[in-house]
Parts: structure tokens; C-alpha cells; sequence
């Protein structure tokens, strides 16, 4: 008999420090998962804190174990992980009152969850009395949510605003070349140019879970490079700077749009308006007898004129986006391709400078360019109070 004492003892204090030692295990997991979300590392939240929300915790603890797994989940887009962790937080804390604290989809995704809980008791209630049983003590069903304070809440991220900055390479396409001389002969060619400078304002609009509308207001600065051969004693180079305003709308549909980082493909179009247009050149001798013959230097000269003012622009682009707590970051390279002819054939000889100093003659062309940017986004939310 004493010995069976002695076994019973060992074995409960056995129990005891393996509860006192798991007690301790979660609390530093606790600990470290509310730095990983303050971080914005969600998906290790739930990792964490998991196999502490069957044992491990009590009272307030679990309380904020449970607010943080549900919060990681809804910040992560896991809609159904969140739901079915918050069935259990109102089974284990029904009379929880909302925290100043407490994110705005939380505080809706738990009104939600109070509103199917009281429906569900008012319907046990209607059968019961369709059953003619004798109902059920007013106190036990709850026909109405319970009064809770007004809190402003974020219902749901629909959209998003922000900004976009980067660079570009131009990539003329020649479609008829025109010459002073013989354009057969004329060996010039478009040449690869000094980048120029993009950057606008951008806001998104949520088609869904997989695909986001966007619309933008864009600048443009292009620069285009031509390096031109009309006659075999003379060569020239040619410079242009154009600046444009657009407004690009377009489809970004994602790959992966349950991941934290998101790879998506954007097609779209753009209307863009030309506001200015200037050229710079510089004119050589080539033949061996003309070295002492100073070069021909032309400064920078308007030529809007001679420019098409309205031109469409075809997009197509990949990118990616990390997300920060409130928004997005992203990168994204694009290909614009220019439905319109990018010059003014009635305008061709417009510049006398232009042509009789430098030799050079506008070919018809389409200015299509390649951007890189990368831009910073803020969530936007539907709300209301509950």
C-alpha cells in the first residue's frame, strides 16, 4: 500500500513540473511572437503560438495569444484561419470587450462571429417553442448582440494609393527613314540612349483575390539617341528630350496571391500627352582633308511642333510586392509600346537649323520605352461602426 502511495505522489509531482516547465516554454513563445508581428513577420505567429492555444497559457495570456494568431492570419489574407480560430477565442472568452487597441478587421471579423453565435441561439429557441417546449429562460438566449461601445472599424482592405518613381530606356522603332540624301544610303540608326526619368501617383482597386485594377497619372521624360550618316564626308549626332504626361490604366493579375510576397503580370493601357519637346546636335566631318573644320554645334531647340501631341501606349510588365504593416512596397518593370507615329510627317522640315547646319531629316519612327520603378502603396479600407 505504501508503495502505491509513494508511485502516486512521484507521478503527480512528475505532472506538476512538466505543466510548471510547459507554462514557462509558451510564455516565452508568447513573447516572441508579439515582437515577430511588431516586426511584420505574421506567418511565424501562428507557428508560435499554436500548440500554446490547447495548453500552455491561461487567463490573459491566452487571451493575446488568441487576438495574435487571429490578427496574423487576417494580415496574411487567410480569411478561413481566421475564422476558425475565432469560433474557438469566443468559446473560451464569450464575454470579451473590445481593446482600443484591437485592429479593425479583428473587431469586425468578432462582431461577425457574435451576430452568427446570437442567430443561432435565437433559431434553437424558435424550434424549441415550435416543439412546444417550455421556453427557455430569457437570460440564457440572447435575441440581440450585446451592447457593445461604438469602436470605428477598418472593414476591409478594398484598394490602395501611393507613388511610383524610376528610370527608362527608349527603344525607337523606325518605320520610314527620310534623309537629306539618299536614304538608302543614309546609315544612320537610333543608338541606345542616357536613361531618363518617370514617376506619378498610383491608386489600386481589388478585382477580387487574384487580379487589381490600377490607375495612374504618370511624368515621362524620354531621351532618344540618333546617330546619323547622310553623306560620306559628314556624320551627325542627334539628341531629344520629350516630356510627357500620362494616365496608364491597367489589369495587375497576381501568380501567388495567397503568399506574403506577391509576383504579378500587368497589361494595360495608357493616353499620353507630349507638353514639350527639345533637340540638341552636333555635326562632324569625316573626310580625312576636313580635320582642321571645327565641328557644328546646335543647341537645344524646341520642336514640339514637329511632334504628335496624343499618342496611345500599350503596356505589358512583371513585378513584385513585399508587404509592410499598412501597405505595400513594390518593383515592377514595364514595356510601353507606341501605337502612333511619334513625329509630325507634315512637320518634317520644320527646323532650317535642323536640317541645312546638322543634315538631319525626322524619319518616321514610334518612340517605344522600357521603365523600371519601384514605389511604396497604403492600404485603403471600407469602414464602419459597430
Amino acid at each position: 500500500m505504501r508503495t502505491w502511495t509513494l508511485i502516486g505522489i512521484t507521478f503527480f509531482m512528475l505532472i506538476k513540473t512538466a505543466t510548471a516547465q510547459d507554462q514557462v516554454g509558451c510564455t516565452q513563445l508568447l513573447e516572441d511572437a508579439r515582437e515577430a508581428y511588431q516586426a511584420g513577420m505574421v506567418e511565424l505567429v501562428p507557428e508560435l503560438l499554436n500548440p500554446c492555444l490547447e495548453s500552455g497559457l491561461s487567463g490573459e495570456e491566452l487571451q493575446e495569444a488568441y487576438k495574435l494568431v487571429i490578427n496574423a492570419y487576417l494580415f496574411d489574407y487567410l480569411p478561413d484561419r481566421a475564422d476558425s480560430v475565432m469560433d474557438d477565442f469566443i468559446e473560451r472568452f464569450p464575454d470579451y470587450q473590445p481593446a482600443p487597441g484591437d485592429p479593425g478587421e479583428f473587431l469586425l471579423l468578432l462582431e461577425e462571429h457574435l451576430q452568427e453565435l446570437a442567430a443561432r441561439q435565437i433559431e434553437e429557441q424558435e424550434q424549441q417553442e415550435d416543439e412546444g417546449e417550455e421556453e427557455p429562460d430569457r437570460e440564457e438566449v440572447q435575441k440581440e448582440p450585446p451592447i457593445r461601445e461604438e469602436v470605428p472599424a477598418e472593414k476591409k482592405v478594398f484598394g490602395s494609393i501611393g507613388f511610383s518613381l524610376g528610370g527608362n530606356i527608349t527603344f525607337p522603332q523606325l518605320l520610314e527613314k527620310y534623309s537629306t540624301g539618299n536614304p538608302s544610303l543614309d546609315l544612320g540608326s537610333y543608338q541606345l540612349s542616357v536613361p531618363g526619368i518617370q514617376g506619378g501617383a498610383i491608386m489600386n482597386l481589388n478585382m477580387g483575390r487574384n487580379a487589381e485594377a490600377a490607375f495612374e497619372i504618370s511624368y515621362t521624360r524620354l531621351r532618344i539617341h540618333y546617330l546619323g550618316e547622310p553623306f560620306s564626308f559628314s556624320s551627325y549626332t542627334y539628341r531629344e528630350y520629350e516630356n510627357r504626361l500620362g494616365i496608364p490604366v491597367s489589369l495587375a493579375v497576381k501568380f501567388n496571391p495567397d503568399d506574403r510576397v506577391k509576383v504579378y503580370l500587368r497589361f494595360g493601357i495608357a493616353a499620353e500627352y507630349l507638353f514639350s519637346a527639345a533637340a540638341s546636335a552636333t555635326r562632324s566631318y569625316t573626310e580625312t582633308g576636313a580635320i582642321y573644320l571645327r565641328d557644328v554645334e546646335l543647341e537645344k531647340e524646341n520642336i514640339t511642333g514637329s511632334r504628335t501631341r496624343l499618342n496611345l501606349m500599350g503596356a505589358g510588365g512583371l513585378g513584385i510586392k513585399f508587404p509592410f504593416p499598412g501597405g505595400m512596397i513594390f518593383l515592377e518593370s514595364r514595356f510601353n509600346y507606341g501605337v502612333f507615329r511619334t513625329n509630325d510627317e507634315e512637320q518634317r522640315y520644320n527646323s532650317q537649323d535642323m536640317t541645312w547646319l546638322i543634315y538631319h531629316v525626322d524619319s518616321d519612327f514610334r518612340a517605344n520605352y522600357l521603365t523600371l520603378s519601384a514605389g511604396m502603396v497604403w492600404n485603403l479600407y471600407k469602414s464602419q461602426k459597430f
